[in-house]
């Protein structure tokens, strides 16, 4: 009789880190504000189906409270840039660049790293639209300086106005999709001074296919300059603009946790060796098995890679595990344990997961499949063969036992 075990681990790394501050002094620079996109990948066995990363940003800018619902339904997801200033307004009805005018940049990839830096990967990110929220600063203005028109380039996302504290809301959608430069303005009604209170991007993510990436945690930036007319901005706001920052840094955090379950029938913490056939052959007419035997079934479900490894309760020198004798004083057989996973291949040479032989003494293979794997049959074989069976059958009455241990690690 062999014992053994099904084990899998799940095992996050975390690096030490040393925090060194360093003080200088020199002239004023350019400051930064910064912002954060999360997404998670964390496929659910029980539904299949469901694939990609999901966008696990809190809601802020113009999306969060009266508008959300609309964000939501049209799966628009802004995110406020934190970046604060003034805007000194002409009134022109051209589209021009003294009124409510943003420009916006082309897509971007940002290369996401995970944390112990072996693995990166490319993250697609276009800017969508952008939304600027203006306050007349003396209230002595019309309650609604700008256009209510279409703005030129651009579709009109979102809209509001308040004639309460002289505030003009607008979110201006790219025709383009993010692609490539665009500048979007609308007709503006007042010569007056406004305070820039709110100005927020909506954007689009272009995820790295998950099932490739191991789980863990990866991470990547990407900077946005924000300015005025003649200041080479990647956001363009146009004449008479003052910011208190001038900088965006948005850092991507991409967290990624695999599934994996191994699904037991009950019973399967034994495996009782016998001939193929049963016992019929030897007892009635003595004749040795080639082979005693047990394949012990599983189904196994991975939406990544995993290494499988072998420990021993009794180890041979050859990397194999023995089962010894309970009895009497015996020479310990040996067993071949084979693994066979039905759509898994090794991750480095391809081979397919069929009759995996499982050793101590084996470099861990780390497996793989090309889709979400959901509860395939599987198979441990185990077996002592040839000469070793004729040993055994030399001490008739006596029982032979060991355990054995295969480890799924499913963070190889």
């Amino acid at each position: 009789m062999i014992r053994y075990l099904f084990s899998t681990i799940v095992r996050r790394h975390l690096q030490p880190a040393l925090g060194v501050l360093v003080l200088l002094a020199c002239a004023a620079t350019a400051r930064a504000a910064d912002i954060y996109i999360t997404a998670d990948f964390k496929p659910d066995i029980d539904n299949p189906n469901q694939r990609e990363f999901v966008n696990t940003t809190p809601w802020s800018g113009v999306c969060v409270g009266t508008h959300q619902s609309a964000c939501i339904n049209n799966n628009w997801w802004s995110i406020d840039t934190k970046i604060r200033g003034t805007k000194q307004a002409i009134r022109q009805t051209n589209y021009g660049r003294n009124g409510f005018y943003i420009g916006m940049p082309p897509a971007r990839t940002v290369r996401v790293t995970s944390e112990d830096g072996l693995h990166s990967f490319d993250l697609g990110f276009n800017i969508i639209g952008a939304a600027m929220r203006l306050v007349d600063e003396d209230r002595d203005g019309p309650s609604e300086p700008a256009s209510v028109g279409n703005p030129n380039n651009c579709n009109l996302g979102l809209k509001n106005s308040s004639a309460q504290n002289r505030t003009v809301m607008r979110m201006f959608l790219r025709r383009d999709g993010g692609e490539g430069v665009v500048a979007c303005a609308l007709h503006w009604l007042s010569t007056n001074n406004y305070l820039m209170t709110e100005f927020d991007f909506t954007y689009k993510l272009t995820t790295p296919a998950p099932l490739a990436m191991r789980s863990g945690l990866y991470t990547g930036m990407t900077t946005f300059r924000v300015g005025g007319t003649g200041e080479g901005a990647d956001f363009d706001l146009g004449n008479g603009v003052a910011l208190d920052d001038n900088l965006v840094n948005v850092h991507f955090r991409l967290d990624v946790e695999h599934a994996f379950r191994l699904e037991l029938p009950p019973g399967s913490d034994r495996a009782v060796l016998a001939p193929k056939g049963g016992w019929t052959q030897w007892s009635d007419h003595g004749i040795v098995p080639a082979r005693l035997e047990r394949e012990l079934p599983f189904t196994l479900s991975s939406s990544g890679q995993f290494s499988v490894s072998l420990q021993c309760q009794y180890p041979l020198a050859d990397g194999r595990c023995a089962i010894r004798n309970m009895t009497v004083d015996a020479e310990a057989a040996p067993l071949d344990i084979r693994l066979t996973l039905p759509g898994f291949h090794d991750a480095a040479t391809g081979a397919d997961a069929v009759g995996v032989a499982l050793t101590t003494t084996m470099v861990p293979p780390v497996l793989t499949a090309d889709a979400f794997v959901i509860r395939r049959p599987s198979r441990l074989h185990f077996a002592v063969n040839g000469e070793a069976v004729t040993t055994m059958l030399a001490h008739p009455g006596s029982h032979y036992r060991g355990d054995v241990t295969v480890i799924f690690d499913a963070t190889p």
